[in-house]
C-alpha cells in the first residue's frame, strides 16, 4: 500500500520563528534535567560550583551561556538580550575545537559567540588568562564595553568578585565562589611592538579580524599564538588577501598545525533576506519579483505606438529581473541550508522542481542582489563570503588567480614525437635551505607532465636534470641564472648539454637585431645561459611571472597538483616583485621552475606569429 502524505499547512516566517524557538527552549529544559541531580531541574540557582563540574560538556556550556550572557542586538535597535544562538552560533558551539580558524562574512555572529566562550570560561573556572585581540581602537573600546556588560548583567550568585576592574583588565578573585586568580585583557596590536605579549601564559586567545590587523600581521599572530601554547585559539575574521590567515586555513584544511577550518558563508544569518521576495516564470524564463512586485510589473504589455525607448526600457527592467547562471548556483547552496537546518521541506523524488526555486531562496537572493548593487560584487565576495576562495582573491594579490587552480593534470611518461621543455630552479642542497625543483613541460599540448623537488647541490641537480633530457626527447634545458644558477650551469655544460640550453637575449640585444646593427649569432654568441633573475623590464622575471598566469588562466598551460600547492601562497608584493607568503614553511620553487619553462614555451610560440625576435643557440627565433 502506497504511503499518504499529508501536506503541512504554510507557515509565516513568524510562526517558524515560534517553532524553533519553542524547541530551543525545550531542549534546554531537557539538558537541565538531564545534567542535574534528579529532580533537579532549577539550573537558574545552580552555583558556579555545579557548572564547573560539568563544564567539560559542551551542551553545560551552551546552556550556560544562553542563560545568563546579555549583548546588545544589533538587528533590533541594541537591545539587551539573553544571547540565543543562531545556527552559525550552535555550529560553531558544536565543532569547538583547540585551534580554530574561522572565516565569516559581517555581522554574522560569529564574534558574539567567540566572545562568550572566553568570558564564560574565565567567570567558572579558574586561573584563565583571556586575551581578546580586536584589530583596531574603536572595537577595542567596544570589545571593553560587551565583557562588561556581560559581568555587570550576570546573576548576583554566578557575579565572582573582581581584584582589578579596568577597561583593559578584568581580574576575578572570589574564593568563596571558586573562582580564583582568572583574568580577561583586551588590547590591540600596536604597530612596532607586535611582539609584545610574547612571555603571557594564555589559556584563551581569541583574535577577532586577524587579517585586518595593524602592523605586521603575521609577527603579532605568531607571538601571540606561541604565547597561548597548550591553550585554546580562535581565529575569527573575514579574509583580507592571501596572508597568515589563508596560510594557516589552508593548513587547517589539510589537518595540519593543529588547525581547524570553519567557513560560514553570508546565508548562515537569517537576517540577510528580502521578505516576500518570490521566483516567477515568464516568457520562458525564471524571474525574480521583489516584495509586492508583480509578472506585470516586469513585463508591461505596451501600445503599438510606444516609442522605441518604451519598448527597450521595458526590455531592460524583464532582463535585469532574469535569474542568473551564478544566483542559481549560489540558490542551490542556500537550499542545501536551509534544508539541512530545518528552514524548507525536503523534496520529494520525482519532482521536476529544482532545489532553488522556492519562495525562501528568492529572499535571499534578492537580499544578495540589493547589496550587491550598494557595494560591489568584488567588496561582496569579501564582506560577505560564499566560498573559501573567491573571498581570498578578491581582496588579496595572487600572481595566479585561486579560480584558475582547481584542475590538476596527471604526470606523463615521455611519448614519441613530443618535444619537451624543462624548467629548473636551482638550490644549494643545504638541509636548511630551499630545495631544487624540476619542472617538464609538454610543448605540443602545454601539460606539466612531470614535476619534482628535493634538496640537491647544483652537480647533482645538473646530473637528474640531464637524465630527465634524455628521457624526454633530448628535452630543451632552462636553468634560472642565479648565485647557485651558475654551478648549475657549468655542471650542465661539463655534462654535455650545452646544445640543449638556454641563452637569454635581453632588450637590447633584440633591438640591435630588428635594427640591423647585429645578425642573431653574433647576439647569441654573447648571451648568457640561463633565464637571469635580476633583469628588469620585458623578459624579466616579473614578466615572465605574468605570462605564466595568462598562460595558466587562458588554459595554454594546465599543471600539476605540487604546483597548486606552491601557487596558492605565491603572492605580488608592495614592489611589484613576487614570492611566496612568509613563515609556514612556503616555497616557490616548483613554481620559478614551471615559470621560466613556461615563458621560454612562450618565446617558442611566437616564432609561428612572425613575431620578430630570437631565441637561444639552438636556432629558436621568437
Amino acid at each position: 500500500m502506497a504511503a499518504i502524505r499529508i501536506k503541512a499547512r504554510p507557515q509565516t516566517q513568524e510562526q517558524k520563528f515560534e517553532r524553533f524557538s519553542a524547541a530551543s527552549q525545550r531542549a534546554r529544559l531537557k539538558l537541565a534535567n538531564q545534567a542535574g541531580d534528579e529532580g533537579d531541574d532549577d539550573f537558574a540557582h545552580w552555583p558556579l560550583s555545579k557548572w564547573r563540574a560539568q563544564w567539560h560538556d559542551k551542551a553545560i556550556r551552551r546552556l550556560f551561556i544562553e542563560s545568563f550572557l546579555h549583548v546588545r542586538d544589533a538587528f533590533d535597535e541594541n537591545r539587551l538580550v539573553l544571547l540565543k544562538f543562531n545556527d552559525l552560533q550552535a555550529d560553531a558551539h558544536e565543532h569547538d575545537a583547540p585551534r580554530v580558524v574561522r572565516i565569516k562574512g559581517r555581522r554574522a555572529g560569529s564574534s558574539k559567540i567567540a566572545m562568550a566562550k572566553v568570558f564564560a570560561n574565565a567567570v567558572v573556572n579558574s586561573g584563565r588568562r583571556v586575551r581578546a585581540v580586536p584589530h583596531d581602537p574603536d572595537t577595542e573600546e567596544e570589545f571593553r564595553a560587551d565583557f562588561k556588560l556581560m559581568y555587570e548583567n550576570l546573576p548576583a550568585h554566578l557575579k565572582p568578585l573582581t581584584r582589578y576592574y579596568r577597561d583593559d583588565l578584568i581580574w576575578f578573585h572570589d574564593p568563596a565562589k571558586g573562582t580564583v586568580d582568572s583574568w580577561i585583557k583586551t588590547s590591540t596590536v600596536q604597530p612596532g611592538r607586535e611582539g609584545k605579549g610574547r612571555g603571557l601564559g594564555i589559556t584563551d586567545l581569541w583574535m577577532s579580524e586577524t587579517a585586518h590587523y595593524l602592523g605586521n600581521q603575521r609577527k603579532a599572530a605568531v607571538a601571540l599564538i606561541q604565547a597561548a601554547a597548550g591553550g585554546t585559539v580562535i581565529v575569527d575574521t573575514t579574509p583580507y588577501g592571501i596572508d597568515f590567515v589563508y596560510a594557516i586555513y589552508q593548513q587547517g584544511k589539510k589537518g595540519q598545525g593543529g588547525w581547524t577550518s570553519q567557513c560560514y558563508e553570508w546565508w548562515w544569518t537569517r537576517h540577510y533576506r528580502c521578505e516576500n521576495a518570490r521566483f516567477a516564470k515568464a516568457r520562458g524564463k525564471w524571474i525574480l519579483l521583489k516584495p509586492g512586485e508583480s509578472i506585470r510589473d516586469i513585463w508591461k504589455i505596451l501600445p503599438a505606438g510606444a516609442s522605441e525607448d518604451k519598448r527597450a526600457e521595458n526590455r531592460g527592467r524583464f532582463e535585469a529581473s532574469i535569474i542568473t547562471d551564478e544566483e542559481v548556483a549560489v540558490g542551490r547552496k542556500i537550499f542545501d541550508h536551509l534544508q539541512a537546518h530545518g528552514y524548507v521541506a525536503r523534496r520529494q523524488k520525482g519532482r521536476k522542481a529544482d532545489r532553488w526555486n522556492c519562495d525562501e531562496v528568492a529572499e535571499y537572493i534578492a537580499w544578495r542582489r540589493v547589496k550587491i548593487e550598494d557595494i560591489g560584487p568584488a567588496d561582496f565576495k569579501v564582506e560577505y563570503l560564499e566560498n573559501d576562495v573567491d573571498c581570498f582573491e578578491s581582496s588579496g594579490r595572487p600572481v595566479v588567480g585561486l579560480a584558475y587552480l582547481k584542475e590538476p593534470c596527471e604526470h606523463e611518461e615521455p611519448k614519441e614525437g613530443h618535444g619537451y621543455i624543462i624548467g629548473i630552479d636551482s638550490s644549494m642542497g643545504l638541509a636548511s635551505g630551499n630545495p631544487g625543483a624540476i619542472a617538464v613541460i609538454d610543448e605540443l599540448f602545454g601539460k606539466l607532465v612531470h614535476s619534482e623537488k628535493g634538496k640537491l647541490s647544483p652537480d647533482q641537480l645538473a646530473y637528474r636534470s640531464g637524465e630527465l633530457s634524455d628521457l624526454y626527447n633530448g628535452a630543451f634545458l632552462v636553468p634560472e641564472r642565479n648565485n647557485t644558477g651558475v654551478a648549475l650551469i657549468g655542471a650542465l655544460c661539463t655534462n654535455g648539454y650545452s646544445d640543449r640550453l638556454y641563452r637569454h637575449l635581453d632588450a637590447p640585444a633584440l633591438r640591435r637585431i630588428e635594427q640591423g646593427q647585429s645578425t642573431l649569432d653574433d647576439e647569441l654568441e654573447k648571451a648568457q645561459y640561463g633565464f637571469p633573475t635580476t633583469y628588469k623590464g620585458f623578459g624579466s622575471k616579473s614578466h615572465a611571472a605574468q605570462v605564466l598566469e595568462e598562460s595558466i588562466r587562458k588554459k595554454w598551460l594546465v599543471v600539476d597538483q605540487p604546483f597548486i600547492d606552491e601557487a596558492r601562497v605565491v603572492v605580488w608584493r608592495d614592489n611589484e616583485s613576487f614570492g611566496p607568503l612568509p613563515g609556514q614553511d612556503h616555497h616557490a620553487d616548483l613554481f620559478m621552475a614551471t615559470m621560466i619553462a613556461n615563458y621560454v614555451l612562450r618565446e617558442r610560440l611566437m616564432m609561428m606569429t612572425g613575431f620578430v625576435g630570437v631565441m637561444p643557440e639552438v636556432g629558436y627565433a621568437r
